[in-house]
């Protein structure tokens, strides 16, 4: 099924973790292989040159490997938006909510199905919190959706007039498609960045918190559990019967009606670099589908939620290291810290403090 695929090779050059004012480290682009004799082109892809640092100066001491070149400056288009997004909202007095949930597909998951999950929360949360709430959804500006698509084919369009270079959407995915770092570094920037508001929320009388990259535009994190997956089948059925009955009529129903669903779980790449519709008449062909449906059914059951996504362990523990920074900070300390929330709970003084396991995010290799 499609997944954000990390698409290139490159070789980490720096040796020490230094502070976040470092300049990323750059690995060149090894030249595309020649293609062999016989095989046409297309299916060489080209190697994007990538860069490895810490998104923000001065924020969360977190590292992530990216795409330079276009796509960089295509992702630098979309934070502007979403922090213009973010800053409109501040404006109107809202209190800003972001919602880490899994998108792409991983451990069964399925990345349109997610999209759908992801909206239905954000409106679950509109209607149950109020408007007074901004919930920034990752799902409405990501690839994986179609209003994430059309903004950034907006972004590439606009690229190509200040460039003069015949640029569109499916040229730059042919050359390299964008990664869990890609995204973890916009992500990182917007949930830290606070540079571009000089009149901050907070309590009068405390010092500035411009441009501490401490997140100050956001108020609280929720992270989307088993409780909104289950929720969301739940609604899609009806409301009653039992949790897997729910999931399992989703399935088949969207496998009936809707040509991306069927194309992402019936079908299987040709030998002609095309798709080829899985044969239920056939033994193998067979094994494949119910494998996916099994996989798929497991994932909304009993897994369900933000642990089993790289991307949300990544903002997990951005979010312990802003509450970590925000502590110790004269402008913010322990009052001033962002509230958390795992499938509509909120989250302990404890758990709030601790990290997990990293997803996308560049480590010290210790071997």
């Amino acid at each position: 099924m499609p997944e954000n695929p990390i698409l290139t090779t490159t070789t980490e050059t720096t040796s020490a973790k230094t502070p976040a004012a470092a300049s990323p480290t750059t690995s060149a682009a090894a030249p595309a292989p020649a293609p062999a004799p016989g095989r046409s082109t297309p299916f060489t892809r080209a190697v994007v040159p990538t860069e490895t640092g810490f998104p923000v100066t001065g924020g969360p001491d977190i590292r992530f490997e990216w795409h330079t070149g276009d796509w960089f400056d295509v992702f630098e288009k979309h934070v502007a938006l979403i922090q213009s997004d973010i800053a409109r909202a501040q404006a109107e007095d809202r209190v800003i909510v972001y919602l880490s949930c899994p998108i792409s597909s991983r451990g069964g998951g399925h990345f349109r199905t997610n999209t759908e999950i992801a909206n239905f929360v954000a409106r679950r949360l509109a209607s149950e919190w109020g408007e007074r709430f901004f919930v920034v959804n990752p799902a409405a500006y990501q690839l994986e959706s179609k209003e994430g698509t059309g903004l950034v084919a907006r972004h590439i369009a606009e690229l190509a007039r200040e460039t003069g270079r015949p640029l569109n959407l499916d040229d730059l995915m042919a050359t390299a498609r964008p990664t869990g770092g890609d995204y973890m570094r916009m992500w990182t920037r917007v949930l830290a960045e606070d540079h571009y508001l000089t009149d901050l929320p907070g309590p009068p009388g405390q010092p500035s918190r411009h441009k501490l990259q401490l997140g100050g535009l956001f108020d609280a994190f929720y992270f989307l559990g088993p409780d909104d997956m289950h929720g969301f089948f739940r609604a899609d059925s009806g409301g009653g019967g039992a949790l897997v009955a729910a999931v399992e009529a989703y399935f088949a129903r969207k496998y009936a009606v809707d040509p991306d669903f069927w194309t992402d779980f019936g079908t299987v790449p040709g030998p002609a670099g095309n798709r080829r519709p899985l044969d239920l008449t056939d033994r193998d062909d067979a094994r494949v589908w119910e494998a996916r449906r099994k996989e798929f059914v497991r994932f909304y059951t009993v897994r369900a939620g933000g642990s089993y996504s790289l991307g949300c362990h990544d903002e997990w523990n951005i979010f312990v290291r802003l509450n970590r920074a925000r502590a110790g900070h004269p402008a913010y300390g322990p009052g001033e810290l962002i509230a958390a929330y795992y499938g509509g709970r909120a989250r302990s003084m404890a758990e709030s403090e601790l990290e997990t396991s990293p997803g996308y995010e560049v480590t010290e290799k210790t071997a």
